[in-house]
């Protein structure tokens, strides 16, 4: 869940938009402004990136989303670590600090809906990658008196700066 409206990264080279086939994307309902993930081959190597027009089901069935490496959004993130047993269960959380990698997880909209993010690099199995999405940078009208964020002793969601990162083009 984003701030759709919300623009950090207004310098040139900061937009890359593609057309993705709804039936690409991990959630096929995508809203503007929000998180997502094409679906591919390799688990934990997908291109993500932010959706700027989602298109209309019916009758334009591509989304275009915007993966500039750099970009920086404003973004909902669990503070999730890992999964417990079931698809259906956070089992460790963590702090949220400057820096650290976030995930892309189709399990955590699951449990938290609206929030496609997390700070947990595996899916519940233990064994299947999240594709990385980015790191936890800060919002213009921070500083780090304001982190860490979230507490490790529960599962919180956070509003968090993320530059978009990994390998996405």
């Amino acid at each position: 869940m984003t701030a759709y409206d919300f623009q950090q990264s207004s310098e040139a080279g900061r937009e890359r938009m593609i057309r993705i086939p709804h039936a690409r994307l991990t959630d096929v309902t995508p809203t503007v402004g929000d998180p997502a993930e094409v679906t591919g081959r390799v688990a934990g190597e997908q291109l993500t990136g932010v959706v700027y027009n989602a298109g209309v089901l019916v009758t334009n069935t591509y989304a275009i989303l915007n993966v500039a490496k750099g970009q920086v959004i404003r973004v909902s993130v669990r503070n999730t670590l890992t999964y417990g047993a079931g698809p259906l269960a956070e089992a460790t959380h963590g702090v949220i600090n400057i820096g650290d990698p976030v995930y892309y997880s189709d399990e955590q909209d699951t449990l938290t809906p609206g929030v496609k993010l997390s700070t947990s690099p595996l899916q519940s199995d233990a064994a299947t990658p999240n594709a990385r999405f980015g790191n936890v940078v800060m919002l213009q009208d921070e500083d780090a008196d304001d982190f860490p964020k979230a507490a490790a002793d529960a599962g919180h969601t956070v509003t968090c700066a993320v530059c978009l990162g990994g390998d996405n083009i």
